[in-house]
């Protein structure tokens, strides 16, 4: 059957979506006898309290990194995915996020071809629409000539990045070259990436610079950002 290019199929309650390169593999769209989008589940939600101020903190992080959002009707969710090399840290942000998640387990894009045919090429998961991410959504999200894009606004460090949604945007997006701590932000435009810098300046006491690289621009630390920082 086609779906938006892929080939889907349905097998115990498993549904395999199938690229030229890469299977994806994640349970299928009922639970405990309910579809998910079921009056029985949306009801459910509805009597969820919001999310927990770290939980909050944990997610404004991972926004900041390599997560990404989507609205569905009026509230909005998070996808979290990670390669395989960061299998563990994927199984702990799905173990953190759990109860605010339709799904079991994470799902699995599968290698179809090259050396590792046949092999996990990432993890993933997302949480279900909530009010409590959409919260979430309205700090970084905005129309921009009739598309919503990811956006970093003056005072989104300053006023809701903690050391513990640091951690995990370090997590998430960090290398260390050296004595360098670097936040791989090339997502982000220069004008951003100088905002995220002054202010992780200014409310952390570093002492981090904007690079360009390839044309793009990251955020750099030297010395001390594990040891004494963070």
């Amino acid at each position: 059957m086609g779906f938006n290019g892929f080939l889907k199929l349905k097998v115990s309650n498993k549904k395999y979506y199938k690229m030229k390169t890469t299977l994806i593999l994640f349970k299928g769209a009922y639970r405990d006898g309910h579809h998910l989008n079921s009056k029985y589940w949306q009801e459910w939600k509805k009597q969820l309290p919001a999310l927990p101020s770290e939980l909050t903190e944990v997610a404004v992080g991972m926004v900041l990194s390599d997560a990404c959002m989507y609205k569905v009707s009026t509230e909005a969710l998070i996808k979290f995915e990670q390669g395989y090399l960061q299998e563990g840290f994927l199984l702990h942000l799905f173990d953190v996020f759990k109860s605010y998640c339709f799904m079991e387990e994470p799902g699995r894009r599968v290698d179809l071809n090259g050396p590792r045919k046949g092999l996990t090429k990432s993890l993933w998961f997302k949480t279900f629409s909530h009010y409590s991410f959409t919260a979430i959504w309205n700090l970084f999200y905005k129309q921009c000539e009739g598309k919503v894009v990811k956006t970093i606004h003056k005072g989104l460090v300053l006023n809701h990045l903690t050391p513990l949604g640091l951690a995990y945007w370090v997590m998430g997006d960090g290398s260390l070259h050296r004595k360098t701590m670097i936040l791989h932000t090339q997502s982000y435009t220069k004008p951003e990436n100088i905002i995220l810098s002054e202010e992780l300046n200014t409310k952390f006491g570093f002492t981090t610079e904007v690079i360009s690289h390839k044309e793009k621009y990251r955020i750099d630390y030297t010395c001390g950002f594990l040891s004494s920082s963070v």
